[in-house]
């Protein structure tokens, strides 16, 4: 890894942007860097950060239009009375110490990584079926693949992909060994022949294109893949002794959503300027979705602040 601090890694301190290019090169400054860390890489120490940035920038890809993002995933532990939670702040926060971080892609940034090197030829994927005719023999890397209209279950996948002055990387997966890991997925229900193509697709340019210190979401099991909701209902036990408690935050928490949607339309504030508020003005994430409720709070009393400034402005002079 790179032994230049994160700050020394872009040369605009000053840019409006959330990332800027040099050229054809990405680049963000130290402010979007902060932005980056209580947002997009929530719970990164220093280090953790500085490596996210470091791959961001080495493979070219932009945090911000989620092409690369941070997850955590801290194991549950039992308290006192033998309920199984998330180890918090007092803050009621997870605690995300020591906990090891997954830096994570997807299928079209491994794409966006392989088409970006000018060596680039090609890449082909196809869901293999338990009627189609298939062959491949990895001696002389010959894949024979014939099917009609009847074809069967879903067995597996191959991709093959193509690199001036290189062999071709060719990969064969097993449909049931990925569908198993991915556990209760509706996206694998729903679309199984994309999701073992991406499978086999993400591998084959990760061998072609030496990409490392990255995964991808399609090679990952469910439960690593969601990112937490916090704090919420969904993340305790059914019979979690801080259920009651729980509620009430979700309660407290929908209410003022109603509150933030009313101010927002009073202000005639749109989505984008919606999100720009939040990921400048308050440093939490740009999407609702993910906002605690203290991050809710925040952006509640920000609004009344604007509303109230909005109304002494109509009022005219004595």
């Amino acid at each position: 890894m790179s032994e230049e601090k994160v700050t020394d890694l872009v040369p605009d301190q000053n840019s409006d942007e959330l990332a800027t290019t040099t050229g054809s090169l990405l680049h963000f400054s130290s402010e979007k860097i902060k932005v980056i860390k209580n947002t997009v890489a929530k719970g990164a120490t220093d280090d953790e950060l500085e490596m996210f940035m470091h791959l961001a920038e080495r493979y070219q890809l932009d945090p911000f239009a989620k092409e690369i993002w941070f997850v955590k995933r801290p194991k549950k532990v039992k308290d006192a009375q033998g309920n199984w939670d998330y180890k918090r702040l007092p803050s009621g926060e997870i605690d995300y110490e020591g906990v090891d971080p997954i830096i994570m892609t997807s299928r079209d940034g491994y794409v966006k990584v392989a088409q970006s090197d000018e060596d680039f030829e090609e890449l082909n994927s196809f869901e293999i079926r338990s009627k189609d005719k298939f062959h491949f023999n990895p001696m002389t890397k010959e894949i024979q693949h014939e099917f009609g209209a009847d074809r069967g279950q879903i067995t597996g996948a191959w991709a093959v992909c193509k690199r001036k002055g290189r062999e071709p990387a060719i990969i064969v997966v097993d449909f049931q060994e990925y569908k198993n890991a991915a556990g209760r997925n509706p996206v694998w229900d729903n679309y199984p022949s994309s999701m073992i193509r991406k499978v086999a697709e993400v591998i084959v340019l990760k061998r072609q294109f030496n990409i490392s210190g990255l995964v991808t979401q399609e090679e990952m099991p469910m439960r690593e893949v969601i990112e937490y909701d916090d704090p919420n209902i969904k993340r305790l036990e059914s019979n979690h002794g801080n259920k009651n408690k729980a509620l009430e935050i979700d309660d407290e928490w929908k209410k003022l959503s109603i509150r933030v949607k009313e101010l927002s339309s009073k202000l005639g504030l749109g989505k984008e300027q919606m999100e720009s508020i939040a990921l400048f003005d308050l440093e939490i994430d740009g999407n609702p979705k993910n906002w605690s409720l203290s991050d809710m709070k925040k952006m509640v009393e920000y609004l009344e602040g604007k509303a109230d400034e909005y109304v002494g402005d109509d009022e005219p002079n004595a």
